[in-house]
């Protein structure tokens, strides 16, 4: 029986390397003793803040000195527990970390509301005395923006004590989906036994044999049904923490409460769906090819992953799939793709899976690190595309970071959504362009295809299920697995279509999704997709400025609203057709895919 390799067993090469953040123990002891006393000596400025321009000045650096070294321990201290989540050091750092942020943000409250107290007219006057003040300006005026949101001192600290509470059905969440559930083992196609996890599952679900793909979601829906009532507690919490948040800062609702930092209206999320919904004709389609080409006379849940062209059993190293990934991104340009080999080459990429690593894949690292990226690599071209679609968040905060200030330098994730997006359509083209055989073609067509159905289509149907959901909520519904379940189940009917069986155990894939905890997040993946297209074809069509202006793009941060940085790339996404026509290149694919295998 095929084993998950101990951490230990793995190559160096192909493990990151955390102490290039820090390289003891000592030296995290070193940073908190060095964030408490400047916590401590940063008191001087409560009822101080805004005494005078220069003073406004000092405790603006003196508070972002503070953010940027708590960013990097509490990266460094997640990151450390996501390599083993069984090592319980590692977990009790994290603990502690988390702890001592929590703590520190309560007495850093102080300035964002006693900021408030003055009017935007004197900060102003405060920019025109002290050029240097000039740099934050976008800063001052989002903060003022959401004056009205934001408590009192009092309740300001309160909010920050309870931010471990807040975090705790995500954790709790985290420690079950990744420590504490197992799966049934399968046998895979040569019949031979073997481990199930969360990790390999994508892997076994994408198999050519039909029995395979069964008993590989039979398997690992089982296991979820036997703790669906706890998913559905930790997530029924997380919702209830929703509420509770956006009600007491005095937003109408907790979509407007994660819409509002960004100032995008409701019409855009709601758009989406709606428009989406106009077009599942092009699932009804998509599933009746699948069942044509797969030879079965009902589409399942287990064969919508399958791939439609068997006769490419595509197979990469992980030193295949960084050259590939260099090749399909010529395109952004020498500068993009030096910039890009220096990241690979940094030692900051966690390649393999290991025993009780985190599952998924990620970009994350603060404004003082490089980039890091965890991977579960298993040499699919999915996995291929993981490495494209992480190093492009990698290389997003990479030019953030060099061109902007830090407190100018983090862009928000309806962005990040679209340089990752951007990454992997590249791929599938340049893929498809070099194809050597039509079979060849196909099945990169085929991956192109299976990028719009999971990231336009699904995470639409996620969103809209993250809508219901709160609705619920709000009309005084309680939400037990059954009520969870069903709703989901509905839904996956629907955007299937009659094409395709929803399967019973289907209906408990939201307890699966992690995103879930992080409310709201998941329809900027389908905007992200929509936004990428555009810019993919107006680079491959050498649009004058295009290139120009995404690299323009992808050096902004969030260093204004993200729709206003996403019109430096001409695209007015709240007013134009990019959704629609991100749909319509769907619909191109599903034919350029039939003339090849008809």
């Amino acid at each position: 029986m095929s084993k998950t390799k101990k951490r230990e067993e793995i190559d160096s090469k192909y493990k990151w390397d955390l102490t290039k953040i820090y390289k003891s123990d000592e030296e995290v002891k070193k940073d908190i003793e060095k964030v408490k006393q400047k916590t401590e000596d940063f008191l001087k400025y409560k009822d101080h803040l805004a005494d005078s321009s220069e003073t406004l000045l000092k405790a603006t650096e003196e508070y972002f000195s503070l953010i940027r070294i708590i960013d990097k321990l509490v990266v460094y201290s997640h990151m450390k527990s996501d390599e083993d989540k069984s090592i319980a050091s590692s977990e009790a750092l994290m603990g502690r970390v988390d702890k001592f942020t929590d703590e520190v943000s309560e007495k850093l409250a102080f300035y964002t509301p006693e900021l408030l107290k003055k009017e935007y007219s004197d900060v102003e006057k405060f920019i025109k005395e002290n050029k240097e003040l000039e740099k934050y300006t976008f800063m001052f005026k989002e903060l003022f923006r959401e004056k009205d949101h934001i408590l009192p001192l009092e309740q300001e600290e309160m909010m920050a004590r309870m931010g471990e509470i807040f975090s705790s059905e995500e954790n709790t969440f985290r420690m079950l989906d990744d420590v504490d559930l197992k799966f049934k083992s399968i046998k895979n196609e040569d019949g031979e036994e073997v481990e199930l996890t969360n990790s390999n599952y994508s892997l076994y679900l994408r198999s050519k044999d039909r029995r395979v793909r069964k008993e590989a979601f039979e398997s690992l829906y089982s296991s979820y049904n036997n703790f669906r009532h706890t998913f559905a507690s930790l997530l029924k919490g997380n919702v209830k923490s929703n509420f509770f948040i956006s009600n007491t800062r005095k937003y109408n609702s907790p979509l407007e409460m994660s819409l509002y930092s960004d100032n995008i209206d409701k019409k855009l999320y709601t758009s989406l769906i709606e428009k989406v919904h106009n077009n599942l004709d092009i699932m009804e389609d998509y599933m009746n090819l699948r069942k044509e080409i797969l030879g079965l006379d009902e589409i399942h849940m287990y064969d919508v992953y399958a791939p439609l062209v068997n006769n490419v059993t595509k197979k990469f190293t992980y030193e295949e799939s960084k050259e590939l990934v260099l090749k399909a991104l010529e395109p952004l340009g020498e500068t993009y793709i030096n910039d890009l080999q220096n990241l690979f080459n940094s030692n900051c990429i966690d390649v393999y899976n290991n025993e009780n690593k985190r599952n998924g894949a990620y970009s994350w690292g603060s404004y003082d690190t490089l980039p890091y990226v965890l991977l579960n690599f298993e040499g699919k071209f999915t996995d291929v595309s993981t490495v494209a679609h992480e190093l492009g968040h990698s290389m997003h905060s990479f030019y953030s970071h060099k061109y902007q200030e830090y407190h100018d330098a983090g862009y928000p994730i309806f962005l990040a959504e679209i340089a990752s997006t951007v990454n992997e359509i590249f791929l599938n083209k340049y893929c498809s362009l070099h194809a050597e055989t039509k079979e060849e073609k196909a099945y990169y067509l085929n991956n192109l295809l299976e990028n719009f159905r999971t990231t336009l289509i699904r995470q639409t149907m996620f969103a809209e299920f993250e809508l219901k959901i709160h609705d619920l909520e709000e009309s005084g519904e309680v939400l037990t697995e059954e009520l969870l379940s069903q709703t989901y189940l509905e839904l996956n009917k629907k955007y299937f279509t009659d094409a395709a069986i929803s399967d019973d155990l289907i209906k408990l894939e939201w307890a699966r999704i992690p995103h879930f905890y992080t409310s709201f997040y998941v329809y900027k993946y389908a905007t992200g997709i929509a936004t990428a297209c555009r810019i993919v074809s107006d680079i491959l069509n050498k649009k004058e400025g295009a290139l120009d202006n995404y690299m323009k793009f992808l050096s902004s941060g969030g260093s204004d609203f993200p729709l206003e940085i996403l019109k430096k790339t001409g695209i007015d996404i709240a007013n134009d057709d990019t959704i629609g026509k991100a749909v319509e290149m769907f619909r191109d694919t599903i034919r350029e895919f039939k003339e090849i295998v008809k």
